[in-house]
């Protein structure tokens, strides 16, 4: 049974820095639970937690010691349940980070793992056969067992053995044969699948409402989608049997794959098709060449293209089968902030199009207020990433109204205006207009995931769209650059407009956007 996702806006929260409620510098659990009435206000209905579990925090939480249990930091298990209760009072979902890829070097399963002493945990990891004997990202020398273990990203992340997809041992010579690979079907890793049977039945059986899961295509190695999609099948069927409205995100930022492996929605990430060219690439920020490229469509001097993103979009809404669902997101803990080169102006048509095109909206918390990318920190193993985890900007006020310790644990942003107080006041700003189209969203089913999409693309810019459901028909334009643009097109009600003219035809101006049906 798939859970309706069609009119849902997901709001991702970075723990660490969304409010701390005990003085002690660093965001909680009873501090994201007293800020969920600003969450239910903004429109939000489904929040998505990144890790919150035990960790040394090499990574951002990306490396666990103990997956049931909460990191001091952020509090105890009495307070999750109490956000959970909160949250579920207030017609909110909890969806937790499911990092099974690999652990923390830190974890007792590895440390087990680690012993010349064959035991249960020996193959919870992966670890070629011999010392001698490497593989790409095997560390060396670390270990009393004579072999090594592969990583799935830094060096203190020893990667969980879901097995291999295929494997060639043809070759006889020891040096490069494959004989410590397993088959993803190998009865050696049934312990293993339980031990993920267990975390989820735990957190489950709190009240959670589902899980983003990390590094969804890759925990077999070798890839297939065959392979990869009888693995989450035997998580996924067997959680559903008993918690039918169970919610899985995927990390893979393709939901055609995804959908097929019984995830009910994936968002697109920097890496999906088209998603850069949209988004990501306003020129003169060669900061990021993995991150950034070109010139995004969203960018003021309008030399961008929407083709290769809206023909997938649209390719994946015919491809998608009901109750299967895609994202996109403002942004994420691991992407530059989408403000970068963008005044809010600007940021309105990002929203504009998040809010009204076919998808479930994912917002990165600040995104709503423009929060702004900080280069020059590195904390966490995060590196560039870290500019975009810093603290929530609640005030204008000393420390942004995030904490009342004078040394919060990742520093506060100094921007001028770019705070929720600030922009409350303000019916004109960024957090007022989003505030405003997620309203118009919830209020008109044609904006729904079960809505049709039709978007002119015999012009680059504006970007215009239809959106149909029966025989209402509501018409989309946004000029997100800095000219001006005159259209042909009579409305016969007006919903929303901004930085534009409508009478008997539509004059956008710079950053303009009409929303009306026809």
């Amino acid at each position: 049974m798939a859970t309706d996702l069609s009119k849902s806006i997901i709001y991702q929260i970075y723990p660490t820095s969304f409010y701390d409620s005990n003085g002690d510098g660093i965001g909680d659990l009873n501090g994201i639970a007293q800020k969920l009435d600003y969450v239910k206000e903004l429109g939000a209905d489904i929040i998505w937690l990144n890790p919150i579990f035990v960790s040394p925090f090499k990574d951002g939480g990306y490396d666990i010691v103990d997956y049931c249990n909460i990191d001091k930091k952020f509090g105890t298990l009495q307070d999750f349940d109490n956000l959970i209760k909160k949250a579920h009072s207030l017609g909110i979902k909890i969806l937790l980070d499911l990092v099974i890829g690999h652990t923390s070097d830190q974890h007792p399963w590895f440390k087990a793992s680690k012993s010349d002493k064959r035991n249960k945990y020996s193959d919870y990891y992966v670890w070629t056969n011999s010392i001698f004997i490497g593989a790409p990202k095997a560390i060396n020398g670390m270990a009393k067992r004579n072999g090594n273990y592969l990583v799935n990203y830094y060096a203190f992340q020893p990667a969980l053995n879901f097995g291999y997809s295929s494997i060639d041992n043809s070759s006889d010579d020891p040096w490069v044969n494959n004989k410590w690979q397993m088959s993803y079907l190998d009865e050696r890793i049934k312990p293993l699948h339980n031990e993920i049977h267990k975390i989820l039945e735990f957190w489950f059986s709190r009240g959670v409402d589902g899980f983003r899961v990390d590094m969804t295509a890759s925990l077999i190695k070798g890839g297939g989608i065959e392979a990869i999609s009888w693995l989450w099948h035997t998580f996924i069927d067997r959680v559903k049997e008993k918690y039918p409205d169970a919610i899985f995100m995927a990390e893979w930022g393709y939901p055609e794959q995804s959908s097929k492996c019984g995830f009910d929605i994936d968002y697109f990430t920097h890496e999906s098709i088209g998603y850069n060219d949209m988004f990501r690439g306003d020129p003169g920020t060669n900061l990021l060449p993995a991150f950034e490229c070109g010139h995004s469509y969203f960018a003021k001097e309008g030399k961008g293209s929407k083709k290769t993103f809206i023909e997938y979009t649209l390719k994946l809404s015919e491809e998608l089968n009901k109750g299967n669902y895609y994202s996109i997101a403002s942004g994420y803990h691991d992407m530059i902030r989408m403000s970068i080169n963008k005044n809010h102006d600007l940021l309105k048509c990002v929203f504009a199009f998040l809010l009204t095109y076919k998808n479930v909206p994912l917002i990165y918390y600040g995104d709503e207020i423009g929060m702004e990318h900080n280069f020059k920190i590195n904390k966490d193993g995060g590196y560039v990433r870290t500019g975009a985890r810093t603290p929530m900007q609640w005030t204008d006020g000393n420390k942004r109204g995030f904490t009342e310790n004078n040394r919060p644990y990742l520093p506060v942003g100094k921007q001028k205006g770019i705070s929720v107080e600030s922009q409350e006041k303000d019916k004109n700003s960024l957090l007022n207009f989003v505030k405003d189209l997620i309203k118009i969203r919830k209020e008109n089913d044609v904006f729904g995931f079960d809505a049709e999409v039709l978007v002119e693309m015999n012009q680059e810019y504006p970007l215009i769209y239809v959106r149909k459901l029966g025989n209402k028909q509501v018409y989309v334009a946004i000029n997100p650059t800095n000219k001006s643009y005159k259209i042909d097109k009579k409305l016969s009600k007006i919903i929303y407009i901004n930085n534009a003219e409508v009478d008997s035809d539509i004059r956008l101006n710079k950053y303009g956007i009409v929303i009306g049906e026809i």
